[in-house]
């Protein structure tokens, strides 16, 4: 259950709020063009055809995977930034006697700790 009296501390690592949200943006970015390439790569590797079918076929699979293994650790950033954004507007919803929105954030908060702890273990592990 996630307690809607305390707020979160804050963050101070050195570098600015509105850089650290700029940073978080631009991850989402990397993330989301990085899973579009592994994609079309993965895609590359299942259609490869010709004489060089052995070579390619298994030049798309070293890219496919290490492009999956980068996705973890994007990953997991992304679903931190989003955190820290949903704690944000659950804040303005619960201010704002919004209860079905306050739910939905909780709800939405609630997965994407519960991920980033998963993806946190997984890299760890």
């Amino acid at each position: 259950m996630v307690s809607t009296t305390s707020s979160a501390p804050p963050i101070d690592i050195g570098i600015p709020a509105d850089r650290r949200a700029q940073i978080a943006q631009g991850l989402g970015r990397v993330l989301a063009d990085s899973t579009v390439l592994y994609a079309k790569t993965h895609g590359f590797h299942w259609n490869v055809t010709g004489p060089m079918f052995n070579t390619l076929h298994l030049m798309f699979m070293g890219q496919y995977t290490e492009l999956w293994n980068a996705l973890d650790e994007i990953a997991v950033e992304g679903h931190e930034a989003v955190a820290r954004t949903v704690r944000a507007v659950f804040e303005l919803a619960d201010g704002a006697n919004d209860q079905p929105t306050a739910d939905l954030l909780t709800q939405r908060l609630q997965i994407h700790e519960k991920t980033a702890w998963m993806l946190r273990s997984l890299l760890e592990g």
